[in-house]
């Protein structure tokens, strides 16, 4: 999910959804843009990679592994292009 609070509270607004793990791209600035990911047990998940916005993960499921990554628009869409080449940058 996007976010445009600090870690802290970002965490303990979703302290509810009692998920065991979480992994937390901070906002640059007061009101810019962060990410959080958050999973429960069942679910092993590794950071491969982070930006303002995406986050590219290895996750192992059932035993199975496979690859995911959680893409937050660019709201400048000058710099889009910019993301995309990034993210393509990460799988080579």
């Amino acid at each position: 999910m996007e976010t445009k609070n600090s870690d802290d509270v970002v965490l303990k607004k979703l302290q509810w959804m009692e998920y065991q793990s979480n992994f937390l791209v901070s906002p640059q600035a007061p009101g810019v843009d962060g990410l959080a990911l958050q999973w429960k047990k069942e679910l092993e998940i590794e950071a491969l990679a982070s930006c303002q916005n995406f986050i590219d993960t290895r996750i192992k499921a059932k035993g199975k592994f496979f690859f995911a990554t959680f893409v937050y628009k660019e709201p400048d869409r000058t710099k889009r292009l910019q993301v995309w080449n990034q993210l393509r940058a990460q799988t080579t």
